[in-house]
């Protein structure tokens, strides 16, 4: 079992004297009797463990928070930033100048101003409902009382808008390519210098970042938006190391009984990020909900609490020690490991312990090229399919009627509407999910529940694509909704899962971090290909592609990652030893 352990010796070996050759077996006997003491630990959720669970999602969680909460915001942002002045009283109008900062794009790909006149949609009602000039003077408290100038003021917060498509891909796409970049340099890091150290940075990285995304100024709504990409893109880069660094920890700490619950419920934080999304916006959405002008502060507050998970749980980070497998595997040190445990056999304690043999990468693919390619790729088609969903939820929750015109919205109910409704979203079918995995990885193995989830991904997005007009059309909003959400559901307990477990298993532990940091970039590849690729075939006037025709092609997608998972070996039941041939 550890053929992969040898003495530091020259290329080509000279024979060993007697001395020489007690040490490097009582060497390995040592590393085996470490190893052999984590991995039959029966305890269930001891102390160590648990700390290391809250260490290790306590920066997973702002991954989740963040890519939930820039969708919730990122309308509101729009609203303050870049209103649609078509929306604009008449009056307020000629008083700012006949002005737009609508934008779309020309026959050319070009970004431009929108040519409609401010003020022209005032009088429009949509879908049978009123326009803004009769709906404000009967749903605004206090309305007819207010002056003209008041009138405005409140008006304006109302004109339904976005962000231009450039600020909005860019907002996303930022933080993706950050956390791809992220995770190939802190994964390698981690296996060249520890997991420790590399896991405090990372940590430190995204306190800084998140923090300062709620204080980017600027004096046009371009410059807020392009200083946000700033710090978004550095708040990636953290993100990005959180994810090799988390799951290493944890599946080297852990015993192979439960390695893989307790790998899954690290990753279930990401539920809890979603749910501290949802709750803290609409918690700020109620505070700041009497108070005109208030989305600024809304928005800034809620970018800057994402530093508070990793702040809470940096602590014990920092009085966590160094993995045994890495002191031991990596870097020989079987005495620092001994004592971790809390071995005192002297024959451990004094062993002078044995680095891994070197490998090239050439070998590794050799060895793990296969796997590798299957846990990439499987992560690849799963965030296409788990981060284009994104883009059409507002579609969706419009859809079956949870969300009103936008008109008849302030820029800080709009925030409520939606986060409520992605709430629901999160309690009936995201979070369960993550926690059915935690419950049943260790029963039916990790490889059958990717199996089973892009089948009902494949088979629930299949539905909806087939039956979308009937379902539209015959306004059949529980159907609907229950489709989207069991799709939701087998995502996590699925693939959304597997996919970050699987690689901290299957290879060894000199790699380990820079494998799994490899396939995590691969997925988010396939993140920026679901949110800025579908966002652009569903938002350009040369495609404009609906709802409908996304579904039909990540329908297809799903179908794909059942082939992905084929070169994926199961892991439960087998040592991280066993698994990495050393």
């Amino acid at each position: 079992m550890f053929a992969g352990y040898a003495a530091a010796l020259p290329a080509a070996p000279q024979p060993m004297n007697q001395e020489q050759h007690k040490q490097q077996v009582s060497s390995k006997l040592a590393a085996q009797a470490i190893l052999r003491k984590i991995d039959d630990e029966e305890a269930f959720l001891s102390w160590r463990i648990i700390k290391t669970i809250i260490a290790a999602g306590g920066g997973f969680m702002v991954d989740a928070y963040d890519l939930f909460v820039i969708g919730l915001l990122t309308k509101l942002i729009g609203r303050t930033y870049y209103p649609d002045v078509r929306y604009y009283p008449p009056g307020y109008c000629n008083q700012i100048g006949n002005i737009t900062t609508y934008y779309q794009l020309d026959p050319g790909n070009n970004w431009q101003p929108h040519p409609h006149k401010c003020g022209s949609s005032w009088h429009t009602g949509s879908g049978g409902f009123p326009s803004l000039a009769d709906w404000l003077p009967q749903n605004v408290k206090g309305w007819n009382n207010m002056s003209v100038q008041d009138q405005y003021k409140v008006a304006i917060t109302y004109a339904p808008s976005d962000l231009p498509n450039r600020s909005n891909y860019a907002l996303n796409s930022v933080a993706l390519i950050g956390t791809l970049v992220g995770q190939l340099t802190f994964g390698h890091l981690a296996d060249l210098f520890g997991r420790k150290p590399i896991h405090i940075v990372t940590m430190v990285i995204i306190i800084v970042a998140a923090l300062c995304s709620g204080m980017s100024f600027g004096t046009t709504g371009d410059a807020v938006v392009g200083t946000l990409c700033m710090w978004r893109l550095i708040l990636g880069l953290g993100i990005g190391g959180i994810y090799p660094l988390s799951a290493t920890v944890m599946s080297e700490t852990a015993s192979t009984k439960r390695r893989g619950t307790y790998v899954a419920a690290v990753f279930a934080f990401q539920g809890f990020g979603f749910l501290l999304a949802g709750t803290v916006t609409i918690i700020l959405a109620a505070i700041w909900a009497p108070y005109d002008g208030a989305g600024d502060f809304l928005w800034r507050t809620a970018l800057a609490l994402a530093c508070l998970p990793p702040a809470f749980t940096l602590y014990y980070r920092v009085m966590i020690p160094e993995t045994e497998r890495y002191e031991v595997i990596v870097k020989g040190d079987t005495q620092t490991a001994a004592k971790q445990v809390g071995l005192d056999d002297p024959a451990v304690v004094q062993a002078t312990g044995l680095k891994a043999k070197g490998h090239s990468w050439r070998s590794f693919l050799r060895l793990y090229g296969l796997p590798l390619m299957g846990c990439s790729f499987s992560w690849f088609l799963l965030d296409i399919a788990f981060y284009s969903q994104g883009l059409f939820q507002s579609d969706v929750f419009s859809i079956v009627g949870w969300l009103p015109p936008a008109y008849t919205m302030n820029a800080v109910d709009e925030v409520y509407h939606v986060s409520r409704a992605q709430l629901i979203i999160s309690l009936a079918s995201i979070i369960p999910g993550y926690w059915f995995t935690v419950a049943f990885v260790e029963i039916l193995g990790r490889t059958k529940i990717q199996y089973m989830g892009f089948f009902f991904m494949t088979l629930f997005m299949g539905i909806l694509a087939g039956l979308y007009d009937h379902l539209k059309a015959t306004h059949q909003t529980s159907n609907f909704i229950a489709l989207y959400a069991l799709t939701f559901f087998f995502a996590n307990f699925g693939p959304n899962s597997t996919t970050y477990i699987l690689p901290a298993e299957v290879f060894p532990a000199w790699s380990r971090a820079t494998a799994h940091g490899i396939c995590a970039a691969t997925g988010k590849a396939g993140a920026i290909v679901g949110s800025y690729g579908f966002g652009i075939l569903k938002d350009t006037p040369t495609h404009n592609a609906g709802l409908k025709t996304v579904l039909i092609v990540l329908t297809i997608v799903n179908a794909l990652g059942l082939l992905t998972t084929i070169p994926i070996p199961e892991t439960m039941g087998k040592s991280l030893e066993e698994l990495g041939h050393e």
